[in-house]
């Protein structure tokens, strides 16, 4: 990957990272302090709408205690005797409720019945017919059963006709709180659509709602854990959706159930639409700036770094398939990057130098070489010329001597043969050796190739020229890869067979297949065998067994020789494994024919 494309991955890797930290920091800090904040404000606007009804309830409450305790009330209950009430009888003035901010006013006497309701005017100027579900609130709240006399001082909310009401009760005494009771005055407000319209006005929030509990419903994410916190007097605050946060409470009611009231109130979340605003447009500019950064960062990378080093890249190709050491890299850029091009011109230069010298010794070494071809061609010529004249005069020095001797013998005495016959065996080893001399020039001399042989055939014509000797063949009819001196082989271990082992020695040549396209040919005899100490070292000139052998000659080594040249390996061994004496068997490898 080049520089450039890495450093382009790079900058879009930090900027994305950069991107998603800016993101977690925003949703999961900037976002929620913003939402405690707003769960907050909300629990004090909860908080805020709890207290003004309260403080209705209290200001509903006052006003049946002071009117509980005129003289004027105790009169008018006293009135009342009879336990129905008195038809077309009315409590001072019917406007008196209006001015009270009241609804409704009834009175119970003192064994708990009904005697007089009253409503207030309605825009008509009609009075409001009092609900008669109102009297079950009542007895389930300020009169409750067994309580005739009512509980003076009970307050609070309950639901009439799907509208909150404040409801409150007080004991009819007049001034002389000494004097028997007359009975209960009891208050309502109904906090009707108008007056909760006012209360939203006054406590400068948009809406809220009160419903009873065993009716409404409750919003969504208010769970049955979050109910009972409620109960306990929690306040949960959820958000509506993006744009109305709502905050829920349970308010008791009056009765003696108990009954609950639930209470929701729903304000405008301007303040995390302008901050989730912000954020989309901070993020905006972040990623414009960062654009912008990666432009200018990637800008200046590519004038300062990328460029000169792309330059200096260029220039060593150019270099390079050239071949060329003389030019030079253009030294432009920062220090650093001029001082990596001036260490590439100095390695140019420490090159072509080096390359000058090399040439220089090549070319010597050029010479050098044809001068010792021509000392090598003119020594083989000359030790070629030795050799032939040295064996020609040899191998002619020793036929005279072997034809004198023998002519000799037929006149010698019969003391003076026995010199005679050793004459012409050593005439005789004299010549074999010069025969193994020009063998061994042979092989030297001869081409490192093979071709298929037939074995069994070679060792037929090796047979022949040994007709009283006991040799056997087993398995022999295979193809070997080898030349016309693989005679030369088996003409040298046969040899050395019958030398050692005399005229009785029985000979035998058999073969077993490796597995590698190797085949294993083994010559065993039952000679004297060849100690096992002597064993590694037969195969090298002139190795020599002073005690069972005389000189093994080059012969052994001749077949080493040829046989390596073929590709193969020669060892000795036992005819009969630890047994030395039983005879020796020579084994060697040569590859198969395909």
């Amino acid at each position: 990957m080049k520089v450039r494309t890495r450093t382009r991955y790079i900058l879009a890797a930090v900027a994305f990272i950069f991107l998603i930290a800016l993101s977690f920091i925003a949703q999961f800090v900037i976002l929620d302090s913003f939402r405690s904040i707003e769960k907050e404000q909300m629990n004090t606007n909860v908080e805020r709408v709890i207290a003004n009804i309260n403080d209705q309830e209290k200001t509903v409450a006052a006003t049946c205690r002071d009117w509980a305790g005129r003289d004027d009330t105790y009169n008018f209950a006293g009135q009342f005797t009879a336990p129905e009430p008195s038809s077309g009888s009315t409590f001072n003035q019917p406007l008196l409720l209006g001015t009270l901010d009241i609804d409704y006013l009834l009175i119970y006497n003192t064994s708990g019945q009904l005697v007089f309701s009253e409503g207030a005017l309605d825009a008509e100027g009609t009075p409001e017919p009092v609900p008669s579900q109102l009297e079950t609130i009542i007895a389930d709240s300020i009169i409750p059963p067994g309580v005739p006399g009512g509980v003076s001082g009970r307050h609070g909310l309950s639901f009439l006709n799907g509208e909150p009401v404040i409801l409150a009760g007080y004991t009819i005494k007049g001034a002389n709180q000494s004097a028997p009771s007359q009975g209960t005055l009891v208050m309502i407000r109904v906090l009707n659509s108008q007056r909760i319209g006012d209360m939203e006005s006054v406590l400068q929030i948009p809406s809220f709602t009160l419903s009873s509990f065993s009716q409404g419903s409750m919003t969504d994410g208010i769970s049955a854990a979050d109910i009972q916190h409620m109960e306990r007097g929690s306040i949960i605050s959820v958000p509506v959706n993006d744009t109305v946060m709502g905050g829920t409470a349970i308010m008791s009611g009056i009765e003696d159930k108990p009954t609950y009231l639930v209470l929701q109130v729903y304000t405008d979340r301007t303040v995390i639409s302008e901050v989730q605003t912000a954020i989309l447009i901070l993020a905006a500019a972040i990623i414009l700036l960062s654009i912008f950064f990666i432009a200018s960062v990637q800008f200046l990378l590519q004038r300062f770094v990328l460029g000169p080093l792309s330059a200096v890249d260029t220039s060593i190709k150019v270099i390079g398939k050239s071949g060329d050491l003389s030019s030079r890299i253009p030294e432009r850029g920062d220090e650093e990057i001029v001082s990596v091009t001036r260490a590439l011109n100095q390695m140019l230069t420490s090159l072509e130098e080096k390359r000058a010298e090399l040439t220089a010794t090549r070319t010597e070494l050029a010479q050098r070489n044809r001068e010792l071809e021509e000392l090598n061609r003119k020594a083989n010529l000359y030790l070629d010329i030795y050799l032939d004249v040295i064996t020609y005069e040899i191998l002619n020095s020793i036929m005279d001597l072997r034809g004198y001797a023998e002519f000799l013998t037929e006149t010698a005495k019969e003391s003076e043969k026995r010199f005679l016959d050793k004459i012409a065996a050593l005439a005789e080893k004299t010549g074999n050796v010069i025969r193994n001399i020009e063998t061994i020039s042979r092989i030297y001399k001869m081409q490192p190739c093979v071709v298929p042989v037939h074995l069994e055939g070679v060792l037929r014509r090796e047979m022949a020229n040994r007709e009283n000797a006991r040799i056997l063949l087993e398995g022999c009819n295979r193809v070997v890869l080898a030349n016309d001196m693989l005679g030369v082989v088996f003409d040298n271990l046969f040899s050395n067979s019958l030398k050692f082992g005399g005229p009785r020695v029985s000979v035998t040549v058999s073969t077993r297949e490796t597995g590698d396209g190797m085949t294993e040919i083994i010559v065993s005899d039952n000679g004297p065998g060849i100690p096992d100490e002597m064993k590694p070292g037969i195969f090298d000139r002139f190795a020599q067994d002073n005690k069972t052998r005389s000189s093994y000659g080059l012969g052994l080594h001749i077949v080493k020789m040829l046989v390596e040249g073929y590709g193969g390996r020669v060892w000795a061994d036992n005819r009969v494994p630890g047994d030395v004496s039983s005879g020796v068997s020579i084994h060697f490898t040569l590859r198969l024919a395909e």
